[in-house]
């Protein structure tokens, strides 16, 4: 049992767990029983969903452990105590479930004042606080020393022969070694964030990593991906209102969309790891056009998996459903890209599922127990 498939069996028993729960309560209307089933007191309703947001956190809390502490421990991918664990995992989960009581009960105000046009508003106002709060978060951590500054200046000029526009690169600190950074911002304002780990890759793959995300900007990959996970989102929460015994008005009626809004996430699950994929695979033949080599950008994959789980290649099956980041033996550039591509979207819209009270955003194998990849999960 390799670090990879321990990490794969303990996501498929978290998010099977949850989405068994979520439909079970969906089809016996439990949350209908058990809250609330009428709008009530500002006071009544914030305590019905703070319960509902502690049962998850109880839930997980097993899973939480071996995914953030003990797995990590047992394979060698962290030398943190169980202490030093803790005191980052406490305070994310309070602030995780702060939030989702916060969103909850601004879908309860906004739709029994506004109707469903309010439920709009209130989910697109958690994603914009989500995103807010995440570039805020992130941009404390940036790393400001002549070694950083020095190591980009490098690793940009590389780049330029590749006739690559290369947005602002912001270096920052982290103690997941699966931490991989990603992207920030829109337009003229997006921001390619590097873990400070990374700053220790040999150049040219480093400048390789740096120019994927570029390309990810320039191509408008990475702005595709933001739409479709935030439609995914509000599309399906919406639908999953007009379910029997759900609704917008009640907690127990939330509750039931929330029930639905977790199954609809876990088909997300299912179908939007290829359109990932497709976008990374595009980014690597986009990339060769420009003169990047094949062979370096495979090296990088190589690099990048050695600290995640450690996976070069996996079968076929478990890819499609389970890997949104393609394997490194696919990393070829040269075969034809079939179907729509967006990049880091399946992670994107998990991430972005929190202003929707998303039980499955911090479920899944990549990023269960480990805070750092909740608001920020693993991307190439």
């Amino acid at each position: 049992m390799t670090y990879a498939r321990s990490r794969l069996w303990l996501g498929i028993t978290g998010v099977g767990s949850v989405v068994t729960l979520a439909t079970f309560s969906l089809v016996s209307g439990l949350p209908n029983r058990l809250l609330s089933v009428e709008p009530t007191s500002f006071g009544r309703e914030l305590i019905q969903l703070a319960s509902v947001a502690a049962l998850f956190v109880l839930w997980l809390l097993p899973l939480d452990f071996l995914g953030g502490f003990w797995l990590p421990k047992r394979f060698r991918k962290s030398d943190e105590s169980l202490g030093s664990w803790l005191a980052g995992y406490g305070p994310a989960v309070l602030a995780q479930s702060f939030l989702f009581v916060l969103f909850g009960n601004l879908i309860l105000q906004l739709s029994q004042a506004l109707g469903s046009v309010g439920a709009v508003l209130a989910i697109s106002s958690g994603v914009l606080l989500c995103l807010l709060i995440r570039n805020l978060w992130i941009l404390q951590r940036q790393v400001n020393s002549e070694t950083s500054a020095k190591t980009l200046l490098v690793a940009t000029a590389m780049i330029q022969p590749w006739g690559i526009f290369v947005p602002h690169t912001v270096v920052v600190s982290h103690r997941d070694i699966g931490f991989t950074g990603g992207i920030i911002g829109l337009g003229k304002r997006a921001k390619i964030i590097i873990p400070e780990r990374w700053l220790s890759f040999p150049p040219e793959q480093l400048a390789t990593a740096i120019a994927r995300r570029a390309m990810a900007i320039n191509s408008g990959s990475y702005s595709r991906g933001l739409a479709i996970a935030f439609m995914w989102n509000i599309v399906g929460f919406m639908s999953c209102a007009l379910l029997p015994g759900a609704g917008l008005t009640s907690v127990a009626g939330l509750v039931m969309t929330i029930c639905g809004f977790t199954v609809w996430s876990f088909l997300g699950l299912l179908l939007l790891p290829t359109v990932s994929r497709n976008g990374s695979l595009k980014i690597d033949q986009l990339l060769v056009q420009q003169g990047t080599p094949a062979e370096l950008i495979s090296q990088t994959a190589f690099q990048l998996d050695q600290l995640q789980d450690g996976e070069p290649e996996r079968p076929a099956f478990i890819e499609a459903i389970f890997h949104p980041v393609p394997n490194v033996s696919s990393r070829n550039g040269s075969d034809p890209i079939k179907g729509l591509a967006a990049w880091n979207v399946a992670r994107t819209t998990l991430f972005l599922s929190w202003a929707c009270m998303g039980f499955l955003s911090r479920s899944v194998h990549c990023n269960v127990g480990r805070p750092e990849l909740w608001a920020m999960l693993p991307t190439d």
